[in-house]
């Protein structure tokens, strides 16, 4: 058993520049997606600082009997899910210092949705609203939480759920890598089976392409390349308005 994967990014119809960084890293099972946020405040650049950090504390990690844990050990999460959050918050806390050393950087932020596959599981985390689903057996599951205002209120029950996707909030985001010191990282580990597949995505496809479409792209299309892309050509013949980008995992 072997998981397949790729990944693709593009900037879009209307943006003039591409905010959104990927990592396929199979060495490591390390997939991401970072969309960064800022415009004129350099989100390309909390993307990427926050995808490279990412990977660096992924890898440096990899020695386990030698890691040390900078913000402490959780001890009801397994290892793997301690690597990745940990990467989270690191990530975070270097974006954050970076804007601090230079205030034309100063507010710039990032998303960050990643998948850590190791011994038969998956490790999944996220900050911000760029998501994770799972396709299993001809069903999708978001297994991301979204950090946003609507989202949050739908929780909550102070929405209904059918408003969201129309709600004109529904793109503010309450947190992400690099605008504070901390941040709440949103776990989620799952045993994986063969046949299932994982897509990570930015804003810029899910607000366009419908989730039974996803579905019928990653169950459909024979390769994990040919499933990203139909993706995100689905969403650039909607218009893409925004940076979209693709990982997709296939366990196979």
């Amino acid at each position: 058993m072997a998981i397949e994967a790729f990944g693709k990014t593009d900037r879009g119809c209307v943006r003039t520049e591409n905010e959104d960084r990927i990592l396929v890293d199979d060495a490591l099972g390390l997939y991401l997606v970072c969309d960064g946020m800022g415009g004129s405040k350099r989100g390309d650049i909390a993307a990427e600082l926050a995808a490279d950090a990412v990977r660096y504390y992924i890898d440096a990690s990899r020695d386990r009997y030698d890691v040390s844990w900078p913000f402490g050990y959780a001890f009801e999460l397994s290892l793997d899910a301690n690597r990745l959050a940990t990467g989270v918050r690191l990530a975070n806390r270097h974006v954050w210092r970076r804007a601090e050393q230079d205030l034309e950087l100063a507010g710039m932020g990032t998303t960050i949705a990643a998948v850590l596959i190791g011994d038969g599981r998956a490790v999944v985390g996220n900050v911000g609203d760029t998501r994770v689903y799972l396709s299993r057996e001809n069903r999708l599951t978001q297994i991301t939480t979204d950090d946003t205002m609507i989202a949050s209120m739908v929780r909550k029950g102070l929405l209904p759920a059918a408003e969201a996707a129309s709600h004109p909030m529904r793109n503010v985001v309450t947190q992400a890598a690099g605008p504070q010191e901390e941040v709440e990282v949103h776990l989620h580990e799952e045993k994986i089976a063969p046949g299932d597949g994982f897509l990570i995505c930015s804003d810029g496809l899910y607000n366009l392409v419908q989730e039974p479409d996803i579905l019928a792209a990653l169950a459909d299309s024979g390769s994990p390349e040919a499933a990203a892309k139909r993706l995100i050509e689905a969403a650039i013949d909607r218009g893409a308005p925004d940076n979209v980008s693709a990982v997709v995992l296939r366990y196979s």
